[in-house]
This record gives C-alpha cells, structure tokens and sequence, in this order.
C-alpha cells in the first residue's frame, strides 16, 4: 500500500496552531495576574475565557500537525500489508483521509477520544470521568461521529461527480476510533464504526467485494494522484 502526505499543509498548520496556543497560554497567565489584584478580579474571568477559546481554535487548528504520532503515521502503520493496489491519500482530498483500493474509495474518518463509546442507530454518546472531562476542553469533541462521516462523504461524492461525472463510483464511510482506551459498544450504527486493531481485518473483508472496471479505476486513481503537491 501506498502512502501520501500533504506535509507543506501539515507544516503550516503546525506553525499557526503553536502561534495560535501560545497567545492563548499568555492569555491564561494574564488571567492569573490579574486574579491577583481585587480591582481587577473580574476582568480575569473573562480574559480566562478568551485564553480558553483561543487555546481550543489552536488546538483546532494545529491540533492534527502535532499530534505524536500524527493520524497519517497512524494509519500507515496499522494498514501496512494491505492490498498493494491501495493508496492512502492523507490531507489531499476534499477530506483528511481517504483509501483508494480496486472497490472503490473508503472514508476514513478518525477518532481520537477515549472511554466508554455508544452508538445506537443516530446517536452516539461518551462516558467519561472527571479528570477525563477536564482534558477535554483542551481538546477536539467527539461530536457525532456518524453525522461527520456522512458528509465527509457527500464531500468526496460532490468532488467526484465534478471531475468523473460518468463513472460510477462506491464511496463508503468508516469510522476508526484509534485510542486503544476506547471501549466500543456499537449497535445498530448508521456508520460502520471500529477500533484501530481491527481496521485492516475490515477492510480486507470489504476488499474482497466487486472491484472497479479497470478504465474507472486508472481514472480514479489518475484524479487522486493530481492533487499530489
């Protein structure tokens, strides 16, 4: 399997993001300053909450760029022995991260949270502890993982019809919770959803399925190697 990584993206967002969280570290300093002085005390309050909001939009951000190890990294190491025919397109496409192989393209939208995951049909939910909670504010929501797969999809689908609006194309989505502390209870997902360890058992099952026409495949692949910078 192959590999791609838009690292001059990757560059950039990790310079902003640092610039990003370190005027919201100062932010938060500022705020201790001034805790310090009764005068001041409540103009604290509300220079916290700006060193919080603007530590969140870093982290948003840069947040993917410097994480260690980054989702690309990730991926490469979990998918390695996949399919030789397959490419994984990271930061390129419309979406983050999405694996070309002969069925067709395959969505992969990652998750990073962990503690006690729940999915039934639409809704999803997280169980956390306190402290777990706490270090969540500095970092990005879980959110619906299912309603984000959707339209990263739509996302790929819309790109494709623009540039191959004759070929016939499955775009399926997969959401991969990566954090080996995630306990996943899913029932009855909307989304098909899994853990890292059991993303290549996956795809190696829905690999098998009808493979693309060879002409649609080249061409398909010739679109996604275009956007190589």
């Amino acid at each position: 399997m192959r590999v791609i990584v838009n690292e001059p993206l990757l560059a950039k967002r990790a310079t902003w993001g640092r610039r990003i969280m370190a005027l919201g570290f100062a932010l938060l300093v500022l705020a201790v300053i001034m805790s310090l002085n009764q005068q001041t005390v409540w103009g604290a309050y509300v220079v916290m909450l700006a060193g919080l909001i603007v530590m969140n939009i870093g982290v948003w951000i840069g947040g993917k760029a410097l994480r260690t190890p980054r989702a690309d990294e990730i991926l490469d190491k979990s998918l390695k022995g996949l399919n030789h025919g397959s490419r994984l397109y990271n930061y390129l496409l419309p979406v983050d991260h999405v694996l070309l192989a002969p069925p067709g393209l395959y969505v992969l939208t990652l998750k990073f949270q962990n503690g006690q995951i729940t999915a039934r049909g639409e809704e999803w939910h997280r169980k956390q502890g306190l402290w777990a909670t706490f270090r969540a504010l500095f970092q990005p929501r879980m959110g619906n993982p299912g309603r984000q797969a959707r339209k990263e999809v739509a996302k790929v689908q819309s790109w494709l019809q623009r540039h191959l609006p004759d070929a016939e194309i499955p775009v399926r989505p997969l959401i991969v919770f990566v954090n080996p502390e995630a306990k996943l209870q899913i029932a009855e997902s909307a989304v098909p959803a899994v853990a890292l360890a059991d993303l290549k058992g996956y795809l190696r099952t829905t690999l098998k399925e009808k493979t693309l026409p060879q002409e649609t495949l080249k061409a398909l692949t010739d679109l996604c190697d275009e956007q190589i910078v």
